[in-house]
């Protein structure tokens, strides 16, 4: 071999997110001002999620409404009792049939890892996203 090849790679980089935040406001009206760094570290998240899995260099323009509805979904389980949140999740439905109601059982705590839980949502995902992947060879 004469000479030698470099290989360049090229970091994937994730579309702005402001749209997929606007998009998060809108589904969840009631989230105070002050979590928009909370909610930008979830889309973060996620978009690096979706980019892993798909193996994309950029989140298209069609998973936007994808993307924010699995940052909906990780707010809901990592941070339940969130303003905004906590109306929308259905915790604390009762049921009553005559004599005899059922309600939900009172979490302790959070149980899942914050990586075990965005796993799960990423999963929960994974028909909207094959359709992007590709694979490596």
């Amino acid at each position: 071999m004469k000479g030698t090849s470099k290989l360049t790679v090229k970091a994937a980089e994730i579309m702005p997110a402001t749209d997929v935040i606007e998009i998060v406001r809108t589904r969840l009206p009631g989230l105070p001002d002050d979590v928009d760094a909370l909610i930008d570290s979830y889309v973060q998240e996620i978009g690096q999620r979706i980019l892993h899995y798909t193996n994309l260099a950029e989140i298209p323009a069609e998973l936007e409404h994808t993307w924010a509805s699995m940052v909906i979904d990780a707010l809901r389980i990592e941070q339940p009792k969130l303003p905004g949140v906590a109306e929308t999740s259905g915790a604390g439905e009762e049921i009553t049939v005559g004599d005899t109601s059922s309600a939900p059982a009172k979490s302790a705590g959070l149980t899942n890892t914050a990586k075990s839980a965005i796993d799960a949502v990423v999963l929960n995902y994974r028909v909207d996203l094959n359709r992007y992947r590709k694979l490596r060879w």
